[in-house]
């Protein structure tokens, strides 16, 4: 074959071949060129979004969701009057929203049944601090209770043991003897349930201390208190509490949300990470939706968060 003709196929083929893999990643390409149009003329059109992830650990509704995304959209769009986001249903959304369930709405949901509301302020460490040392001194009474059933037992124990062997090496205990070697046995299988009954308290409040203390470890950090780290019963792990995050890359845009404590917190939460998607960055106020940390209460942009809102969408 002609060298010509031979290049002729090898393109043909790299066409086709283009042409099938456009068409497979039609969508994702597709939001690439909308992502790119977002930066270069931000707010002259709508972001799209679609929830792509909600794990049903959250115990919230899909329609629950979209209505406070909704809201958190509203307080960006009321605003200025204008349309920034709009939803997808069929899933091709340019913004895809994750609710990804771990340790930290685990430790949320820890926390509320306990009685203690996290929130990234002085007052939300003092109160949880309050109640990790009621736990550790409960844990502490626990095992000391647990030690002295062990100790008491195997006392128990030892006698019970030196009399069976007593009465097996004399051929066996009369009635009377037998009946009361019975009742030491029945008093220590109690003693080993009671043992086992401690034992599940202290485990249950094992896991409930790691998880305040990993709470109490980031708020630490969060707050720049100037204390030791929190590892009584266990190594701290060093894991972060972040609410949600804004992620960017090659493969696409993301908001996920990792932990909310009610309706109100989603809303601030999905509100500052739309925020992100808009393009604009942490403000130094701690009112602003903007703010790094979701500590405030208001689901209102401050006039910090309406300066740089107006700034990036070129509204004067």
């Amino acid at each position: 074959m002609p060298f010509s003709k031979t290049r002729s196929a090898i393109n043909f083929v790299t066409l086709v071949i283009l042409v099938f893999v456009g068409y497979q990643y039609r969508v994702q390409l597709i939001n690439i060129w909308k992502n790119g149009l977002n930066q270069l003329q931000p707010c002259q059109r709508p972001i799209s979004y679609s929830i792509s992830t909600l794990d049903s650990n959250f115990g919230v509704s899909k329609a629950n969701i979209l209505a406070d995304i909704k809201k958190a959209e509203k307080i960006w769009e009321s605003s200025i009057d204008k349309p920034l986001f709009e939803y997808e249903p069929d899933g091709s959304g340019e913004l895809q929203i994750n609710f990804i369930y771990d340790y930290r709405q685990k430790a949320t949901n820890s926390m509320e049944k306990i009685g203690v509301a996290l929130n990234n302020d002085r007052a939300s460490y003092d109160a949880l601090k309050i109640k990790y040392d009621s736990l550790l001194a409960s844990y502490n009474a626990e095992k000391a209770e647990i030690a002295s059933l062990n100790s008491s037992y195997s006392s128990d124990k030892a006698v019970y043991d030196k009399n069976v062997s007593y009465w097996n090496s004399r051929g066996g205990a009369p009635k009377d003897e037998y009946a009361k070697l019975e009742q030491e046995r029945i008093g220590l299988n109690n003693k080993t349930a009671e043992i086992n009954q401690h034992v599940g308290t202290v485990n249950s409040l094992v896991d409930t201390i790691k998880q305040v203390e990993e709470v109490l470890n980031n708020q630490v950090a969060t707050l720049n208190i100037k204390v030791k780290n929190y590892n009584s019963v266990g190594d701290s792990t060093g894991r972060e509490f972040n609410e949600g995050e804004y992620v960017r890359n090659a493969s696409g845009v993301k908001i996920n949300i990792y932990q909310f404590k009610d309706e109100n917190q989603l809303v601030r939460v999905l509100a500052h990470e739309l925020g992100h998607a808009i393009g604009l960055e942490h403000i130094d106020n701690p009112k602003a939706i903007m703010y790094y940390l979701n500590e405030g209460v208001n689901e209102k942009l401050t006039a910090d968060d309406l300066v740089a809102l107006r700034t990036r969408c070129g509204i004067k």
